[in-house]
């Protein structure tokens, strides 16, 4: 049987066997395997040079862009099935033996190039659980989809530029893929950069015109166009400019956006529930998928979902940053 064990600085430990793994440290660890889910920041770290690698090819490329050296990885180890989260490009969630089914960041929807999360039943599931409160039930994606057509038409009709803007890895390609018909399409470097990557590993993403802030802030078209830009606050100096100067209005997108005031917060006109992410009724659909034993939570709104899992008769845990072991917590396993 396995055991989790966690400590603050060393990731999630699963020792199955002899065998120790440790699921998205934040920094170099001693383990057998060293498992990464995808190349966000806050999931990768410069591994020590004897560390074993398991992550997809994609990830690779993806976190070598952005100064993360994973060395060779491997997508194969014994005992061990990957399998798409569906979160970002690349991402995957992993299974090890019988035991653990983690998820790392999931999506239960598909959209655009990405699956959802693909599931295998296991007796122990570790989950993210980011959006694990009621309120974040997420519109369907087509209408989302239709909603900022409808507004980028209207900026259009006015003469009046739009900057799409979201997190430059993972919700920049759903928006340079969904509003690619839109013409002249730049792409902040940021944003361009992680697009090759994509279109590298066949992702069909329209090649659009660069946008260097340092260097094109002045010299963009009069009249309309469409930017897919990294978030940042309208109050940030480039966003300002591109107000005063163009027009430009600024829509953000993230799973947040469900709640009242997300735009104002950052001063954006308009801001859109657009997540890589499950929301609440997908996290649920996901653990009945899996049919474990024990469900344990982590990240975003982990006590309140472990809670309202118990309350419908799964046994489920917060995974605590400090906690040693899973059979400090579950007498008998």
């Amino acid at each position: 049987m396995g055991d989790v064990k966690v400590s603050s600085n060393s990731g999630i430990q699963v020792d199955v066997g002899e065998t120790r793994f440790v699921l998205d440290p934040k920094a170099a660890v001693r383990a057998d395997y060293t498992f990464v889910s995808h190349a966000h920041i806050d999931h990768m770290h410069n591994p020590a040079r004897n560390e074993r690698i398991i992550a997809s090819e994609e990830t690779g490329d993806l976190a070598r862009a952005r100064g993360y050296d994973l060395g060779d990885t491997t997508e194969e180890a014994e005992g061990v099935e990957l399998l798409d989260s569906g979160h970002i490009l690349g991402s995957r969630a992993i299974k090890i033996a019988d035991e653990v089914f983690y998820t790392g960041d999931a999506s239960g929807r598909e959209r655009a190039f990405l699956g959802k999360c693909r599931t295998r039943r296991a007796r122990i599931l570790i989950m993210e659980t980011t959006y694990g409160s009621p309120e974040y039930i997420f519109p369907q994606t087509a209408k989302l989809v239709r909603e900022v057509n409808g507004l980028i038409g209207s900026a259009f009709d006015r003469g009046r530029p739009v900057v799409l803007m979201g997190y430059p890895l993972g919700k920049a390609q759903l928006l340079a893929y969904y509003f690619s018909s839109w013409e002249p399409l730049f792409f902040h470097d940021s944003v361009a950069a992680m697009n090759k990557i994509h279109v590298d590993h066949g992702v069909p993403l329209k090649a659009g015109r660069g946008f260097n802030p340092s260097e094109d802030a002045d010299r963009l078209p009069s009249g309309p166009w469409v930017m897919v830009a990294p978030m940042s606050s309208g109050r940030s100096r480039l966003m300002s400019h591109l107000r005063s100067k163009y027009g430009a209005i600024l829509a953000a997108f993230s799973g947040w956006a469900i709640k009242g005031g997300y735009s104002s917060s950052l001063d954006a006109d308009y801001s859109f529930p657009l997540s890589d992410h499950c929301d609440y009724s997908e996290l649920i659909k996901l653990v009945e998928a899996v049919s474990p034993e024990i469900v344990y939570t982590t990240h975003g709104f982990a006590a309140e979902f472990a809670s309202d899992l118990r309350r419908m008769g799964f046994s489920a845990r917060t995974l605590s940053a400090y906690q040693s072991s899973l059979s400090d917590y579950v007498k008998g396993d």
